[in-house]
């Protein structure tokens, strides 16, 4: 019976897998920008230009290769680099592959956590923020995988589970997560964490442990923004504390309105979009499927209680919280991208993890409980499919007839 539920799982894991894939591959093909954005182009530029034995340069208007890559770390355009080299594609399909590469390892390490629901766990994926992450050649998709690890790591070390082994790979993961995106400074925050936690409780040995990996992070991350300095005249690139900023009030307002839309789990809200009656539709079916599930758990668990006693979703929260502060601190005091998906999908992802987590964790002696798991598992399948190209899909069908 296991084994059947098991299997059942696995081959459910797959198949949504697969569907994934071929939905992003097809959003690919069908936009006119390729899923690029400025960035993705400065990304895709530093890559190639590695490739051709160039260095960590981009290329200006002008064909010139002088500018030194440092408005970004250089991580993403080196995981680029590396998938272009090995499959032998130009750096953007490159790009494109490695994502679903990392969408792949985010699967296995969601199977390997909760094997029995993997498929629910996998089919957060489905919503419109993280098929927009693994679509665009950003270097959110290898963060989001990172962020799970990190998760683990944590998990590990609670556990008690080889803590100096631990407290080495939370040091690399770390480093990685600040080379792929300068907002990883955020993650020098948990080695301080955790070596507080154990100094508060008299455990000296691993609180010097982590205070240990704190300062080599902190060392690592100063290294590389002075040599930015010393190269290009600004710690990461360029000026990002411009004199001018938004107002207090607006910031409010677009803080309010990019936390709305990552719980707003099929179709964004965009104000200029309105009337848009398939936002309305999908959130009224999106309350819908959460008040079916609330009742059905409640009729035999408190959430909130099986949630505070999971320590994985706690961590998994834990991060997305810590994450949420300090981009909410350094958007405040610089004006750089506004806070929409890309920005806080790296809060949004874990968060909705852990929740989901808790939830296929309950024991499944009830039916109501089973079929909490496979409605939320059946709401998000309705979005990869709600984010398919629907425009593109109805020009062919008019076209056709």
């Amino acid at each position: 019976m296991l084994e059947e539920k098991l299997r059942r799982a696995d081959v459910l894991l797959l198949l949504l897998y697969l569907l994934t894939v071929a939905i992003i591959i097809f959003r690919v093909n069908v936009e006119g920008t390729g899923y690029t954005t400025p960035d993705s182009i400065a990304y895709l530029d530093a890559a190639r230009n590695l490739k051709d034995g160039h260095g960590f340069y981009e290329t200006d208007a002008a064909g010139n290769k002088t500018r030194l890559f440092t408005k970004w770390p250089i991580g993403y355009p080196v995981l680029i680099f590396i998938t272009s080299s090995i499959s032998g594609l130009d750096v953007f399909w490159a790009s494109k592959i490695l994502n679903l590469l990392l969408l792949a390892g985010l699967f296995i390490f969601l199977r390997g956590i909760s094997r029995t629901y993997s498929f629910v766990l996998a089919s957060v994926c489905s919503s419109y923020t993280f098929l927009e992450i693994y679509s665009f050649t950003w270097s959110e998709a290898p963060v989001l995988l990172l962020l799970l690890l990190l998760a683990y790591l944590i998990l590990q070390i609670c556990n008690g589970l080889a803590i100096p082994r631990n407290a080495v790979f939370i040091y690399f993961a770390c480093l990685v997560l600040f080379l792929l995106r300068y907002a990883g400074i955020f993650s020098l925050g948990i080695p301080v964490i955790l070596c507080l936690h154990f100094y508060l409780n008299r455990n000296h040995k691993y609180a010097k442990i982590f205070f240990c990996t704190s300062a080599s992070l902190a060392f690592s991350f100063g290294g590389y923004l002075l040599l930015n300095y010393k190269l290009s005249g600004f710690a990461t690139g360029l000026d990002r504390l411009e004199t001018e900023t938004e107002s207090g009030v607006y910031f409010i307002l677009m803080s309010i309105k990019g936390l709305l839309n990552e719980f707003l789990i099929i179709r964004e809200f965009r104000p200029q979009n309105q009337p848009d009656y398939l936002l309305y539709v999908t959130a009224i079916v999106q309350a819908g499927v959460l008040a079916f599930i609330a009742v059905k758990v409640k009729r035999h668990f408190n959430f909130w209680h099986e949630l505070k006693q999971n320590s994985f979703s706690m961590i998994c929260i834990g991060i997305a919280f810590l994450y949420l502060d300090a981009i909410l601190a350094m958007r405040f005091v610089s004006h750089f991208d506004a806070l929409d998906y890309r920005l806080l999908a790296p809060f949004s992802f874990p968060l909705l993890i852990g929740l989901v987590y808790t939830l296929v964790s309950l024991p499944d002696k009830h039916k109501d409980i089973i079929q909490a798991k496979y409605v939320l598992f059946a709401f998000f399948l309705l979005s990869l499919f709600l984010n398919l190209p629907k425009k593109f899909i109805l020009q062919q069908l008019q076209q056709m007839m």
